[in-house]
């Protein structure tokens, strides 16, 4: 976790401009990955182990008692992130859908609520951790198919809940490409620097191909300058990548 902390703050540091961090529950359900994106102003939509995580759906009352703070005592127990979920009201879910990329159209249920997180409590000093859950539960279906803790500076609304929710798919298909096409599983080296050259190296060349790709597709007036128009990170992390090799060369 302390390496993903690194790489952000040095992308932050940079003047990138930041954009939602999405990471999947390996990250999502560490306390300290949390607190640390926090730290660094950073939004994020993280997903989670719901039946790991402990909270109230309203602030409890709390004490301290030797640098220590607990919840009073009398207050109802905190419940798992999965028995909230259970408990979400069929006036709370908001039905959304969106184009895929074979062109179907796929729908989805969403609700998302305030909730206190338990964990922060067992620092010294430690407060309770606010913070949004969002739970992609399709209709029917006997379990979510996603939950997630989610930090925004704004009012989150359902356009921006599912497209963070959503979101990941591009990341994985950036590593998928990059392994099967670009070389990203190739490296062979043994140093730490050798293997961030490596995967800056794949980078740009997933950064050239992309565009190649897209003006020699024919669609229906899609062009590489809107998907730019569209994807403010891509534009950040294309200018990052390009101003670092300038300083290089």
């Amino acid at each position: 976790m302390e390496i993903a902390l690194e790489l952000l703050r040095t992308v932050v540091a940079d003047g990138v401009e930041p954009v939602p961090v999405l990471a999947d529950k390996v990250y999502g359900d560490c306390y300290e990955f949390r607190a640390g994106l926090r730290e660094l102003g950073l939004e994020y939509c993280v997903q989670i182990t719901a039946s790991a995580l402990k909270a109230w759906a309203e602030p409890p009352a709390i004490v301290t008692k030797f640098r220590r703070r607990y919840v009073e005592a009398g207050t109802e127990p905190a419940l798992t992130l999965r028995e909230i979920a259970g408990q979400i009201t069929p006036a709370q879910w908001r039905r959304v859908s969106w184009k895929a990329a074979d062109g179907s159209t796929r729908s989805t249920r969403l609700a998302w609520l305030k909730v206190w997180l338990a964990h922060g409590l067992r620092r010294t000093d430690g407060n309770l951790e606010p913070a949004w859950f969002l739970v992609d539960w399709p209709e029917g279906e006997a379990e979510p198919y996603h939950c997630f803790i989610a930090h925004f500076h704004r009012e989150p609304t359902k356009a921006r809940c599912l497209r963070a929710s959503r979101s990941r798919w591009h990341v994985e298909q950036y590593f998928q490409r990059e392994k099967t096409d670009l070389g990203l599983d190739h490296y062979e080296g043994r140093s730490w620097r050798g293997f961030h050259h490596h995967l800056v190296l794949s980078a740009v060349a997933y950064l050239f191909v992309t565009p190649c790709h897209l003006r020699a597709k024919k669609t229906s007036g899609l062009t590489w300058e809107r998907v730019l128009a569209s994807n403010p990170a891509v534009v950040a992390e294309i200018n990052r990548v390009l101003s670092l090799l300038r300083r290089q060369v």
